[in-house]
């Protein structure tokens, strides 16, 4: 071993709490740890090979898990350390604060990589450590190659981000990934300290891989909220002892800071407000219980995908939820076991773009900013709704937004052109009236909302999808997910099925829903049609076509007729049936 390297005093070697105060006060962070440091720390120190650890933002897990890193390089210089995370830069950067540890406390200079070490953010190796393959620490993210690493300890802190598990297929992506971790843990060979794989996050779905890890994978986890809560089922029994002991000897508690050094009430309330419901309920309060469907209306799975160029629509369409119907092509980005769109069981009777159909644009005006100017294209046919396009536009009422939307309508052939005044006044209309004159000639009609958003959303998308009466065609589901990789980090929330699939009646429980009010003020322009019955309209539709081939049968063959036995021209035909005699109502 490196001659500089010397054991640590006991009270820092036995204790890591300890170790945590010591080096924060070095590092000039903090005088001491707070009292939820502190038991994030003994968890580590002492829980089980396999353990999870489950804490609100902010707590300062990242920082605890590099210092825990060291303390076991400290203790045992030939610890084999891997550290991942979410992405290979978020890694890089826990490994290069170790190295600014290393390089800045007293007691840790021993550590320092030799001349001939390894020494970069990706991999170092420490000065008293045995040379082997495998670097004294390694960083990586969730998807590189692990094929080959060694390691005694291996730190996963924030694996899940809302980017990379955002879809079922990316779940199972870093799941598989998570799982290829368990078989490069070395064989005890005699280390000082157990081997150990530890898991530091803060859930971002209701379906957490870290839920996964408990349940599949026999992970012992422990929950540190921001509030004492009120309910304590939510996390199945692994809520923090201390913080469960206290908030029931102390009732008045629930609510309140859990670590109110860190986060006071006010600076919890202000991120609570900052925050929707369901992001605040996910990342401070650690509930992953938040797929009931009383309270999220709307399942994409009841939605119906189809191929539709916008030339003709279906006059019957069928759901169905049969495996064969599933598309497993189209990317769902609803929540839990909502992971599929469905193609129609059933259509028939296709009906043209100049027989009765009717279509409208509606537009959702923004201003600048981070809220969308948002629009939507929706045909109805029979009381069936068809979703043709749907857009978004942060530019406002930029000239190319509404010259935009002005060739959206004449794309379509729109018969409407519907637009919310609630902001600016009207305004919008008045601006996009030139450009829709050019362009394609169309009325725009204003609407103005007094209700709730959320209430309204719900109450006008919620019994239409429920009922399968909304057709989505598949380019708008394609476009909808080209957010994403777009924008990982806030195209989701510009999603059109993101915003429906987590909308509930709770105020704010979306950052943004500017693409679903403008379905939602699409499908309220229809709202009379949704007591339309499309096998009866089918059916009065072939009455009437039967009707008016047979007039034309009638007019052609009679007509003929009377031209030739009376002499008649054609247009003095025209009309006389029965041998000359007009028809006459029988007032039935």
């Amino acid at each position: 071993m490196n001659q500089l390297w010397e054991p640590l005093p006991e009270e820092l070697r036995d204790s890591f709490p300890n170790f945590t105060c010591y080096l924060l006060r070095e590092l000039a962070l903090a005088e001491y740890p707070t009292k939820q440091q502190v038991s994030v720390c003994e968890w580590m120190q002492n829980g089980p090979d396999k353990s999870l650890t489950v804490a609100f933002r902010g707590l300062g897990k990242s920082i605890l898990a590099s210092f825990y890193a060291l303390w076991r390089l400290r203790v045992d210089p030939n610890e084999k350390i891997l550290v991942v995370s979410a992405t290979a830069v978020k890694a890089t950067d826990f490994s290069a604060f170790m190295l600014r540890c290393i390089g800045e406390v007293d007691i840790l200079e021993c550590l320092m990589p030799g001349t001939t070490d390894r020494f970069s953010n990706v991999a170092f190796d420490v000065g008293p450590g045995s040379k082997e393959q495998s670097p004294s620490v390694r960083s990586m993210g969730i998807m590189g190659q692990t094929t080959g690493q060694r390691c005694t300890c291996a730190i996963l802190d924030d694996v899940e981000t809302l980017a990379n598990v955002i879809t079922q297929l990316k779940q199972e992506r870093v799941a598989h990934a998570v799982e290829e971790i368990q078989s490069i843990i070395k064989p005890d060979e005699g280390q000082l300290l157990p081997r150990k794989i530890l898991y530091l996050g803060t859930p971002h779905t209701e379906t957490s891989i870290y839920l996964r890890l408990v349940r599949e994978r026999n992970y012992s986890a422990r929950y540190w909220p921001a509030l004492y809560p009120k309910d304590f089922d939510c996390y199945e029994g692994n809520l923090d002892p201390t913080i469960q002991e206290e908030v029931i000897s102390d009732i008045a508690l629930q609510e309140e800071p859990t670590d109110p050094e860190r986060f006071g009430h006010e600076d919890i309330l202000q991120r609570k407000a900052s925050m929707t419901k369901a992001s605040f309920e996910l990342q401070f309060m650690l509930n992953t219980r938040l797929a009931n469907l009383d309270r999220f209306p709307i399942r994409l799975g009841d939605l119906m995908v189809m191929d539709i160029d916008g030339t003709a629509l279906p006059e019957t369409v069928v759901w169905s939820n049969q495996p064969d119907q599933r598309l497993q092509d189209l990317v769902c980005v609803g929540m839990g076991a909502d992971r599929f769109y469905h193609k129609p069981i059933f259509h028939n009777g296709w009906v043209t773009r100049d027989e009765h159909w009717r279509c409208v644009l509606s537009v959702d005006p923004a201003g600048r900013g981070q809220d969308e100017l948002a629009w939507s294209v929706l045909a109805e046919l029979n009381g069936n709704m068809f979703l043709l396009e749907s857009g978004g536009s942060t530019l406002g009422y930029a000239d190319e937004v509404l010259m935009h939307l002005a060739k959206v309508a004449k794309k379509w052939e729109v018969n409407y052109v519907v637009a919310e005044s609630n902001m600016g006044d009207g305004m919008f209309s008045a601006l996009l009236k030139p450009h829709l004159m050019r362009e394609h000639p169309v009325t725009i009609e204003e609407v103005r909302h007094n209700t709730r958003k959320e209430q309204r959303l719900c109450d006008t998308l919620g019994p239409l999808i429920q009922q399968h009466r909304l057709i989505v065609t598949s380019k708008v589901v394609k476009q909808d997910y080209r957010l994403h990789d777009e924008d990982p980090e806030h195209g989701y929330s510009r999603s059109l099925f993101f915003q429906g699939s987590r909308l509930t009646q709770e105020r704010a429980c979306l950052s943004f829903d500017d693409r679903l009010d403008a379905l939602a003020i699409a499908v309220g322009f229809f709202v009379e049609s949704a007591a339309l019955d499309q096998q009866v309209q089918r059916r009065a539709r072939a009455d009437s076509l039967a009707e008016a081939e047979l007039d034309a049968w009638r007019d052609e063959t009679i007509g003929s007729i009377d031209s030739i036995c009376m002499g008649w021209t054609k247009k003095q035909a025209a009309g006389r049936s029965y041998g000359g005699v007009r028809k006459r109502s029988l007032g039935v």
